[in-house]
């Protein structure tokens, strides 16, 4: 039962005409039997304030508060407005004595049907979860680190020359990998991150195990790390991966660089605390002081999605022997909180230099990154980054760099971001030395 209800669908393409006509069908189902018999004059007082309620809220979130940079949106909004006018439809139309239990069962099993229709919309709209089971998390259940051996063996698989073609699959090599989650502390008590994700590939989970190199991903805004095993889909990605390549596939690790869902720090040691030094100091620390690892940052690599991707960037014209690879999907043109006034000032208090120290842009202009190789991609039907990646993809070759520019099909959605890992990730596999290059 479980496996067939994880597997339902959630982004075919009739299912979110499906949850709006259900949605409209619920408005439909209560003014008939709640609200049509009330005076017309009330009927339109619900709407009002439904619609007011909505405008509310864009106006102070989206335009206020501003904790996404390119906005929640209107679509959010006006689902949010008519799930409120279904609940004032459901509290507002008459109560008859001796059917009160039965009307309010009718209201509460519409609210319920009515949320879920817009939780269904708005996940179409996104293209976040693929399935049910995505969304419900039904096989995300990693186990903490500690309760994994992953201690440091004494005689790692070690081979000659810059890529594992002296590497052979054991015969106890397991069939696939696994992701377990930890704590990485922050040196700077003015950053509380979250917990992180580790994906292990099949090769790190035996006992003679080769040392492979280290990916780091970042999650956007909103977001967490666990969007990536989400939406993201990064265990399948990275098990398909090493299924093809005799049990090898990157470490994956995937830190928290917000501090919170609706939290933007910038990637910077700016106003949310030091977070430049989390993932170029801390986060590196960490791994090498407890996973068994290639300690040649030469085959360390950085990646995200939208605000995600401008951190992959800004880590890595920072810290480029750190981090000398990036993969930027769909990332900003600069650091923002919406506006450069607005940046500025209440991201790093009126200093320019500062902001400037973290604006890849700025970098690149002003220094070459002959060492750093990346990947810059974006959706085609990314209508908002897409030029933004088009600039930063120019500007990181005027700076010198090893970039691609790929375009995947899509919009600003984990959809397309899941589909460019997998696209990716041979390149990225090539210049981290696990497999040769092509010919």
């Amino acid at each position: 039962m479980k496996d067939l209800v994880g597997s339902v669908p959630l982004l075919h393409p009739v299912v979110g005409p499906v949850a709006l006509a259900v949605l409209a069908g619920v408005v439909l189902l209560l003014w008939w039997r709640r609200t049509r018999r009330l005076r017309a004059r009330t009927q339109v007082v619900l709407v009002l304030v439904a619609l007011a309620l909505a405008v509310g809220l864009w106006w102070g979130v989206d335009r206020v508060w501003r904790p996404v940079p390119d906005e929640i949106g209107v679509f959010t909004w006006t689902m949010i407005g008519t799930l409120t006018l279904v609940l004032l439809q459901a509290l507002a139309g008459p109560w008859r004595t001796g059917r009160r239990v039965r009307q309010a069962a009718g209201s509460v099993g519409a609210a319920a049907l009515a949320l879920l229709a817009v939780m269904v919309a708005l996940n179409a709209h996104f293209s976040t979860y693929a399935t049910v089971g995505v969304a419900l998390r039904l096989d995300l259940h990693p186990v903490p680190l500690e309760q994994v051996d992953v201690a440091p063996v004494a005689d790692p698989a070690t081979g000659s020359g810059t890529t594992y073609t002296w590497w052979t699959a054991p015969p106890d090599l397991p069939a696939a990998g696994t992701v377990v989650r930890t704590p990485i502390p922050a040196s700077d008590p003015g950053f509380s991150p979250r917990e992180a994700y580790v994906y292990l590939p099949p090769a790190y989970l035996i006992r003679r195990r080769p040392l492979l190199p280290v990916l780091v991903l970042v999650a956007g805004v909103p977001g967490s790390p666990s969007d990536w095993l989400t939406g993201g889909e990064l265990t399948a990605t990275m098990d398909a991966f090493a299924a093809a390549h005799h049990g090898l596939a990157p470490v994956v690790v995937v830190p928290d660089d917000l501090g919170g869902s609706l939290t933007n720090p910038l990637c910077s040691d700016a106003w949310k605390g030091d977070v430049a030094t989390y993932l170029q100091q801390d986060v590196p620390a960490w791994v090498t002081a407890h996973l068994q690892v290639d300690t040649d940052h030469a085959h360390w690599a950085v990646g995200g999605i939208s605000n995600g991707g401008t951190c992959a960037l800004q880590v890595a014209t920072r810290a480029p022997r750190v981090f000398p690879t990036f993969l930027d999907m769909s990332g900003e043109l600069h650091p923002t909180l919406g506006t450069p006034g607005r940046t500025l000032e209440r991201g790093f208090g009126g200093d320019e230099a500062a902001l400037e120290v973290n604006d890849p842009l700025t970098l690149m202009a002003r220094q070459r990154y002959p060492q750093v190789a990346g990947i810059v991609s974006v959706g085609s039907d990314d209508h908002v980054y897409r030029q933004d990646a088009h600039q930063v993809y120019e500007a990181a070759r005027a700076a010198g760099m090893d970039v691609q520019l790929r375009e995947h099909p899509g919009g600003h959605a984990w959809t397309t971001w899941a589909a460019a890992l997998a696209d990716q990730l041979p390149w990225l596999a090539r210049r981290q030395g696990l497999i040769p290059p092509p010919g």
